[in-house]
Formats: C-alpha cells, sequence, structure tokens
C-alpha cells in the first residue's frame, strides 16, 4: 500500500519516533501513545506527523494480510484481521476527521480481489482447509464495495473446510514444505510437536502448537487447534 502525498511527513528529530510506530507492530495507536507519553509536549505539526505513522503502520498492517503470498508466515495473520485494521484505520481518520488517502480504497480493494482470485485457485486444486471465514470475507468486502459474486464458489468452499488459525497456517505450511511418507506426534512443554518423516524415518520438517493457556492449564480451544493441523496433515501416522 502506497501512501497519498498528503500524509504530513515528520521532521529528522522524529523521524526515528515515526518509523517505530509505523513498525510497532498490531496496535499502532497504542504505539503512538507511548510515543506521546515518552516524548512529552509536541507540536500539533509534529503530532500531525506522527499520526501520519499510525496511517503508514495500518497500510504496513493491511498490506501484509491482504498478500496472499505470505499465508503461513509467521507474521500473517488474515482476512479477518484485515477486516478489523481497516475498521480500525478508518475509526483513527474520523476520529481525527481527516480524509481518507486518495486512492486507498481503491488499492485495497484490488489487493482483495488478488487475494481471493490466489485463494480460489489454491482451493481449486485441492487445499483441505480454509484461510479465512466468509463472514471476514464478506465484512470487508462490504466495507470496500468490492462484489464478491466472482468468487462465490471460493466462498462456499471456505465455509465447509475447516479453519485453521494463523498459527495452524503457519504451523501446516512448515509441515508440507517438503515431501514427507508419515507423520508422529509427541506432547511436550505444554506444546503438540507434529513431525513429518522420510521414507528412512528420518523428521523432515516439525512444528509446535500451544496447547496451554494463559493460566497454564490446557485450553480446549488451543487443543482443537492442535488436533485439526495434526489431522489436516495429509500422511499416515509413522
Amino acid at each position: 500500500m502506497h501512501l497519498d502525498a498528503i500524509l504530513p511527513a515528520c521532521p529528522p528529530h522524529l523521524e526515528d519516533e515515526a518509523w517505530l510506530i509505523e513498525t510497532s507492530g498490531e496496535m499502532p495507536e497504542v504505539a503512538l501513545h507511548e510515543s506521546l507519553h515518552h516524548l512529552g509536549e509536541v507540536s500539533p505539526a509534529e503530532l500531525d506527523c506522527l499520526r501520519g505513522a499510525v496511517i503508514r503502520a495500518y497500510l504496513r498492517l493491511l498490506g501484509r494480510d491482504l498478500d496472499h503470498a505470505n499465508l503461513g508466515q509467521p507474521h500473517f495473520r488474515g482476512l479477518e484481521r484485515a477486516w478489523q485494521n481497516w475498521l480500525r484505520l478508518g475509526g483513527f481518520l474520523d476520529r481525527l476527521g481527516w480524509n481518507w488517502p486518495l486512492g486507498l480504497a481503491d488499492q485495497v480493494r484490488q489487493a482483495l480481489a488478488r487475494h481471493l482470485d490466489a485463494e480460489a485457485a489454491a482451493l481449486a486444486a485441492g487445499r483441505n482447509h480454509a484461510t479465512a471465514n466468509p463472514e471476514a470475507v464478506t465484512g470487508l468486502a462490504q466495507a470496500l464495495g468490492l462484489d464478491l459474486t466472482p468468487w462465490r464458489e471460493a466462498l462456499e468452499n471456505l465455509a465447509r473446510l475447516p479453519l485453521p488459525d494463523f498459527r495452524g497456517l503457519a504451523a501446516l505450511a512448515r509441515l508440507e514444505r517438503a515431501p514427507a511418507r508419515a507423520k508422529r506426534r509427541q506432547e511436550r512443554e505444554g506444546k503438540l510437536w507434529i513431525e513429518t518423516l522420510d521414507q528412512a524415518g528420518r523428521v523432515v520438517s516439525s512444528a509446535s502448537l500451544p496447547l496451554l493457556g494463559p493460566s497454564g492449564g490446557e485450553a480446549p480451544e488451543l487443543r482443537a487447534q492442535a488436533e485439526m493441523v495434526w489431522g489436516l496433515v495429509p500422511l499416515p501416522r509413522a
């Protein structure tokens, strides 16, 4: 996602601070508040330039999750997160009374269309799991004004297939990276470890999925996700 020139650039003494906000991760507005707490009093122009960094951060997140090539990467969060971040960006702009960057909705709409084209191709090729729930796809498409008619069959497939979370998608990508003949599992350190093996029983790839929640006990939803991934690895048990 490129930025429209109307977004204010920061003066040299704030460039590092703006970069920290822009690359802060999943909560750009929290990063802005932390930055302002650290900086103390800033001028209106300086404040606006840091607010611009928040917008750039949201665009980075949107670009990450709308790029189908990132599917299975550890940093990928998927279309549900993209929808959430689009709404958060809108709320941020509304609170400031700022206009949307010129052409941004069209860019994001095109990126979603490319993502759905790639997703439809993967499903048609026989992939055995979904990567997004249809409600998230529909919500984001409606927010962007994208007609989903060309992807109706893909949405039907998404609705009937199991949906791993982003950790599960990353684990599946790792486990399916190299040809293997069998799979095995073990539980240790509060995780389900899955390995794929070659014909001689040597480990080809491995991935782990958490089983324990914040309280330290086993979390049913994490157990369900881990068991789903185990079942989706299309190999016989060793």
